[in-house]
């Protein structure tokens, strides 16, 4: 039985839902009844994505005859069967972006990973919103079955989109962290990187709560007179405007720096030789950096909203998102304390493991074979 799985999401810069299907995907393997595949939009093969699907093994098939942007936009308009851009068909399609295309055939599974576009839809790009309040209930409808990320997340799509709970698998995500790592000279050299140092990875983007994050830094800064840096890290999302501006009129904008996007070795660094690690987002389906970080020994204060109490257990210092206060005495009682942040430390090593890609596509091939089988 063969399983097409959408690696669109793997190419370009990636961010969680990238991860999530690359992760995936490279571990995936045919055997034991199943024959995985990968689809792929490669217009005219002008993308070389040998780099993006490194170390995936299962055979790619790429639609070299039009753009992914190009076909997702007329879609709804002209009657192109899935099946036409990628000829030899599947007994089973998985779409790892929420959104299922018309016409495929065969059984369907679709990921949601969050809904963000329903409970905090001020923070999200309009144009992503646009698109799931057009597309999901079909995707919802058409899918055999609805892959979700985390307990959290499952409850979310019971409460909001009233998916019987049987229609739902949670695959987790886990931490993605390479083998590699960037020394601290190459990390100061090139982003006037110094230590001590407070992290943030992830999208600069409005859910993340960022601003208060500053505000909470600069607190510290005034009030405690921590000798820190606050190093954001990660590429642009929609409507900075406000994040940059706050770190621009800090009483301390001196000493909060902006990265960019990162590389993966980069990453792995900024983790290993930070202080400690915050994360205070609004919303998360599930918020794979809190673990990162505890797989490299960094203390980690998190927000005690959505799904980060459950994938972080007690393992992190955990703190109201939406009150400055309480997000900077979380950040006091770890950076000052040693015994504190040596025990979210040892914490966060046992928690971490507690999440794999091994067996997060384990768990996948389970959910492919039971939902082939069913009648």
């Amino acid at each position: 039985m063969r399983v097409a799985l959408e690696l669109q999401p793997c190419c370009g810069k990636r961010s969680g839902i990238g991860v999530y299907t690359y992760e995936l995907a490279r571990r995936l393997r045919s055997g034991d009844g199943l024959e995985f595949v990968g689809n792929l939009f490669n217009f005219v093969g002008r993308n070389d994505n040998s780099a993006a699907l490194s170390g995936i093994s299962m055979p790619i098939r790429e639609n070299r005859l039009l753009p992914y942007g190009i076909y997702r936009r007329v879609w709804n308009v002209l009657p192109i069967p899935y099946r036409a851009m990628f000829p030899a068909g599947a007994d089973l399609s998985v779409f790892f972006n929420y959104i299922v295309p018309p016409r495929v055939s065969g059984k369907v599974m679709t990921t949601l990973h969050d809904m963000t576009y329903l409970r905090f839809p001020e923070t999200m790009d309009a144009k992503n919103r646009r698109r799931l309040d057009k597309g999901l209930r079909y995707s919802v409808e058409r899918s055999d079955r609805i892959l979700t990320v985390s307990e959290f997340s499952k409850r979310e799509l019971r409460e909001l989109l009233h998916i019987p709970e049987e229609r739902v698998a949670v695959v987790p995500n886990a931490p993605s962290i390479g083998a590699e790592t960037a020394d601290l000279a190459h990390l100061t050299e090139r982003y006037g990187l110094r230590q001590p140092y407070l992290l943030y990875v992830g999208t600069i983007e409005p859910r993340k709560n960022l601003t208060r994050l500053i505000a909470a830094f600069d607190r510290l800064k005034r009030e405690a007179g921590i000798p820190h840096q606050l190093v954001l890290a990660g590429g642009k999302g929609w409507q900075t405007e406000e994040i940059y501006l706050a770190a621009q009129k800090a009483s301390h904008a001196g000493d909060i720096l902006f990265t960019g996007y990162v590389s993966a070795p980069e990453k792995n660094g900024l983790y290993q030789n930070a202080a400690a690690f915050v994360f205070p987002s609004l919303y998360e389906g599930f918020g794979i950096p809190p673990l990162e970080a505890m797989t490299f020994g960094c203390p980690v204060i998190c927000a005690n909203a959505a799904s980060l109490p459950e994938v972080v257990g007690d393992a992190a210092e955990l703190v109201e998102p939406e009150d400055e206060t309480s997000i900077a005495e979380g950040i006091w009682k770890v950076i000052s304390d040693q015994a504190r942040g040596d025990e979210l430390t040892r914490r966060g090593a046992v928690q971490a493991r507690k999440y794999t890609w091994d067996a997060s596509s384990e768990k996948m091939a389970q959910v492919c074979r039971a939902v082939l089988e069913e009648t």
